[in-house]
């Protein structure tokens, strides 16, 4: 399937207020809705309602709930998006590669997350976050979806190795810009 530059590509989608589904429709069509991680479901068939042509993937449609889901994550490949179950997560965590002018960006869904919190959130992450705050695996989702850890830092490292990384993108917290390499070799040995 072709797509046009006016039409958008959704990942772990949330319910958005009319003002905020008008300022999306501002950016383009939503063509595609990736499914990137089996908690981050719950919204797409609110999506599904509002834009029928949507077309939903999904790493294993078994498991999604809801919503149908109309191919695999291999259609991406035709835009340049490598896209694959995140090695070592158990939720089915979604990895999006994505070609950039001048690199690629990764995504990732929920087994990674850049946070930061003050008052009361600041001890709850501290208790349930990564390590040492910030960017790296949540010891909440280590505990919850991480059955194998050693493909997770081989992952990990592998990408620490990578010079055409520009930024990480997640599901949760801000992007990640600098130090990409340091910052997925302190994920690894948080592992």
């Amino acid at each position: 399937m072709q797509y046009s530059r006016a039409q958008l590509l959704l990942y772990s989608v949330i319910a958005m207020h009319e003002d905020g589904l008008r300022a999306l429709e501002a950016l383009g069509r939503p063509a595609v809705m990736v499914i990137p991680h089996r908690r981050h479901q719950m919204d797409a068939p609110f999506y599904r309602q509002r834009y029928p042509q949507l077309r939903v993937l999904a790493a294993d449609p078994s498991r999604v709930q809801g919503v149908a889901v109309d191919g695999g994550l291999s259609e991406l490949s035709e835009h340049g998006i490598e896209a694959y179950v995140l090695p070592g997560n158990t939720y089915e965590d979604v990895v999006m590669d994505i070609r950039l002018a001048d690199g690629h960006a990764l995504t990732v869904c929920e087994s990674l997350s850049n946070l930061s919190a003050s008052g009361w959130l600041q001890l709850l992450f501290r208790v349930l976050g990564p390590p040492g705050g910030g960017f790296g695996i949540a010891r909440a989702v280590r505990l919850r979806e991480i059955r194998d850890a050693a493909p997770l830092r081989a992952w990990l490292e592998q990408q620490a190795q990578r010079t055409d990384l520009r930024c990480l993108l997640f599901g949760h917290g801000q992007p990640l810009m600098a130090d990409l390499p340091g910052a997925l070799r302190r994920a690894a040995q948080q592992l």
